[in-house]
């Protein structure tokens, strides 16, 4: 009876620490998998913006004869180093999220610790070079975890070193982002001036489409051109900008609730996976206005 009992007692801790690892995988895949899908989205975003606005403003010359090259610029309020600079914070999240997927699925190849170094080198040069000691050290243990004996305990200590260390990071990154897509008025943001050059635009455009001057066929084919394109940007701004902005207010939450469960393993699974539908419906509208 006693060994019996003995028994029961073993299988009965070994179940809960499956449980618990169970309830932690399924978290960090829904997490991991939801940030380096924003992450992913925002470095699109940005890269699509600046593409757009080059093309805006040469639509703006095209239009606006007032406009030469002493007092335009073809990439101006979305110039290659502040676009840089952002593209490099959205891959930080989606490298973390990755790195997360990976270890949350057992990834024992090389691509766990590719994860780890290109997160580290985007975050380091979007926050700056140094590191503290706990985050060196948690990211030395995703290393030493491919040539250890990966176990359940092992694994969930470094999930748990690794979302602890990198938490204020992770929300000092969404800051960063959040600011960048805010719509406020009085806001200079990426998505603001965006916004501004595309109501420029449209402002001409317009104008030129309802004059009753006689244009060439080929002027106006330009100008209804750009009134497309304007109005195809002040869509874009509501349908993806203000709703990753949106998502990334809910991505500092969720990241907020990861940090305080992994001490207790005190899980909202539907809370993140409400975190991973909403990025999800996103996503949909990007492909749809990318095309």
């Amino acid at each position: 009876m006693k060994y019996i009992l003995i028994a029961c007692i073993t299988v009965c801790a070994f179940l809960s620490g499956c449980a618990t690892n169970a309830t932690q995988r399924n978290a960090m895949e829904s997490f991991g998998l939801a940030t380096e899908r924003v992450g992913r989205m925002s470095e699109s975003e940005f890269l699509s913006m600046r593409s757009e606005v080059i093309e805006m403003n040469s639509l703006l010359v095209l239009l606006d004869r007032s406009k030469n090259t002493d007092n335009w610029a073809y990439d101006e309020s979305a110039l290659a180093e502040t676009t840089a600079m952002r593209v490099a914070a959205c891959k930080s999240l989606r490298m973390y999220g990755d790195l997360l997927i990976r270890l949350a699925a057992d990834d024992r190849t090389e691509m766990v610790r590719r994860s780890a170094r290109v997160f580290l080198d985007n975050i380091t040069e979007t926050l700056g070079p140094e590191l503290t000691r706990a985050q060196e050290e948690v990211v030395q243990n995703v290393t030493l975890g491919l040539d250890a004996s990966w176990t359940a305990r092992r694994k969930s200590e470094t999930i748990k070193g690794i979302v602890l260390a990198f938490a204020d990071s992770i929300t000092s990154l969404t800051n960063r982002l959040l600011a960048d897509f805010s719509l406020d008025e009085s806001s200079t943001s990426y998505l603001q001036t965006y916004a501004d050059t595309a109501m420029k635009l449209e402002i001409i455009s317009s104008a030129f489409i309802d004059t009753q001057d006689t244009y060439t066929l080929l002027e106006r084919k330009e100008a209804v051109k750009a009134y497309v394109l304007a109005q195809e940007s002040r869509i874009r701004v509501h349908a993806i900008g203000a709703r990753i902005h949106e998502a990334m207010a809910i991505l500092q939450k969720a990241n907020a609730h990861v940090a305080s469960a992994v001490q207790d393993d005190s899980y909202d699974l539907q809370e993140i996976r409400e975190y991973g539908k909403q990025i999800q419906r996103i996503s949909t509208m990007q492909l749809v206005l990318s095309y």
